[in-house]
This record gives structure tokens, C-alpha cells and sequence, in this order.
């Protein structure tokens, strides 16, 4: 049984095309958990038409009001009970069988422990109608892979475990930037974080979208890769991430404990220095840790973005 966790806010335009694509899974046994921020549009409307025809459609109707897709998602979470969960964008398409390939992923593992595996996704625009590209350019399987982006694998990509969720639930940090960074961060710290190399949903960009722009190929991500000036890390992602640290410093286990205590030093030395000793501890951006080290030297390390 998956638990299917959907934030909602006056997403009128798309929620019904979401819906019905997630009534289209290949794998059926699920129920679909969803929380309003407030919407002044049809959305509600929309839900209770739906749910009114297909009893695993369940609307948590309690009054309450995040203003926060963030908050309002880890609401959901904590609402789950379910031995498995996913998070659940209301403007994207999730592919048949994008279900039934991330479950299939996650049983062959130790579910005793924390898990989590996650696919990546075409990129849509609606307006042109063009479907291409990768949606998740940053391939993170491991902490290494994580501290030095902007957030983590969008939220909707991971099917997680209750394990997973427990650490979430039980140590959130006061700081949050987005929900998806918190369980990256949870998952490459506590237990497993798993690839499926398919492209398993549509990833919708348009003007409206919480999130910005999203690049498509790395020739793209390159082009605005090298900006001068630019910081590495924004203070909102560096800062959650302290939180996250906080929250969790007696519970990580020795290696990721070492490897966050690392990153947060090097706030304390100059680009050169940082260039050259996050490969040597073994950071890595796109899997590389050359291209962290071309970043750090051009770069001041925490900024706003």
C-alpha cells in the first residue's frame, strides 16, 4: 500500500489531468492524500468531484493554512500511515507505470532501515506543447553528492519508506527550505537512496510553478553553470541544512556526521582552499568532483540567489 501524499493550492487548471493520471497507474493500490493551502479557485471542487467516484481519493479537510508548499507537504507526511509514501505535485502527469516501477524498486531492499528511490522525468511546457529534456540533471545516490546543491531530488520523484518517514516526522528541522531537501538529506544520511534511470512523469513548467526554471540537458545547466559572482549555495538551502544538522546531530551515523561537520568548515576558509580539499574529501557535483572544484573557485560558498 502506497500513500500518495498531494499538496494542494489554487491549482484549478491542472489537478484533474494529475488526478487521472494517478488512476491510471499500472499499480492500484493506493490512497491519495490531499491537503488544501487555502486555494480561492475551484481546486477543492475539483478533489471532491473526484473523490466522489473513487474511494481512494481522501481530502484532509482541517481548517488548516501553511502558505507554504514546503509546510504544507511535510503536513501531509505526518498524516501518512501508510509503509510506503510519495509526494505528489497537482500540475504534472506521472506516467502508468511510474508506481509500479518505483515499489518493484523498493521492495528488493532492506525496508528495516530507511529507503528511498526516486526517477527522473521529461520536462513539459504546456505552452509549446514540448516534452524533452531531464527533469534531475544532479545524479545524488550518497550525503557527498548533496551538500553542495541548491535542494534535493524533487519530492515527487521518491517513493519512501515508513522508516524514512519516522526520521522525518519525529526530527523535523526548524529550518526548512523545501520538503524534498529535507528527505534527500534524510535518505543519503539515515539509509539508501536509490536511481531508477527512467523517466517516469511529465515535470510541468509554467508561470505559475512554486519552483523555477528547470534546465533540460547539461549543455543547458552549463551555460549558467560558470557565473561569476554567483554563490555556490543560497543562504536558505545553507541554512536549512544546519537545521537539518541540528535536528539530527545525535542520531547520524558516524561517516555522515563527519561529512556535514566537514562541509560546514568550509565557510571558514578561502576559494582556493575549498577548491582544492572538497575533492579530496570526496564531494562531488554531477558526480564529479571536478566540477565542484571549478564551482567552489569561481564562487563565493553561501549567498543569496
Amino acid at each position: 500500500m502506497i500513500d500518495i501524499l498531494l499538496a494542494t493550492y489554487n491549482g484549478e487548471r491542472y489537478i484533474e489531468t494529475q488526478i487521472r493520471s494517478l488512476q491510471a497507474q499500472t499499480y492500484g493500490q493506493w490512497r491519495l492524500l490531499v491537503h488544501d493551502d487555502g486555494s480561492t479557485d475551484h481546486t477543492l471542487d475539483i478533489v471532491r468531484r473526484l473523490a466522489a467516484d473513487d474511494a481512494r481519493i481522501s481530502l484532509l479537510d482541517d481548517g488548516v493554512q501553511f502558505h507554504s508548499a514546503a509546510q504544507n507537504f511535510l503536513h501531509l507526511i505526518r498524516h501518512s500511515t501508510a509503509p510506503f509514501c510519495i509526494c505528489c505535485d497537482g500540475d504534472d502527469v506521472w506516467l502508468a507505470p511510474k508506481l509500479e516501477r518505483l515499489y518493484s524498486e523498493i521492495l528488493r531492499h532492506d525496508n528495516a532501515r530507511p529507503q528511498a528511490v526516486w526517477c527522473n522525468s521529461y520536462v513539459y511546457d504546456p505552452e509549446t506543447c514540448d516534452i524533452s529534456g531531464w527533469a534531475s540533471l544532479c545524479i545524488m545516490r550518497e550525503l557527498r553528492d548533496v551538500l553542495f546543491c541548491n535542494g534535493g531530488i524533487q519530492g515527487c520523484a521518491i517513493l519512501f519508506n515508513a522508516a524514512l518517514r519516522d526520521i522525518v516526522v519525529s526530527r523535523t528541522p526548524a529550518k526548512v527550505a523545501m520538503h524534498d531537501h529535507v528527505l534527500t538529506l534524510a535518505a543519503t544520511a539515515f539509509g539508501e537512496f536509490t536511481y531508477v534511470p527512467q523517466r517516469l512523469m511529465l515535470y510541468r513548467r509554467h508561470r505559475h510553478a512554486v519552483t523555477g526554471h528547470t534546465d533540460r540537458t547539461k549543455a543547458e545547466r552549463a551555460s549558467r553553470f560558470m557565473r561569476p559572482g554567483v554563490a555556490v549555495l543560497d543562504r536558505r538551502h545553507y541554512e536549512a541544512t544546519r537545521s537539518f544538522y541540528d535536528a539530527n546531530a545525535d542520531y547520524l551515523p558516524a561517516e555522515a556526521k563527519r561529512l556535514m561537520l566537514r562541509f560546514f568548515d568550509y565557510e571558514n576558509h578561502n576559494r582556493l582552499w575549498r577548491a582544492l580539499h572538497a575533492p579530496l574529501d570526496g564531494f562531488r557535483l554531477y558526480s564529479r568532483r571536478s566540477y565542484l572544484a571549478m564551482k567552489l573557485l569561481l564562487r563565493p560558498l553561501v549567498g543569496s540567489i
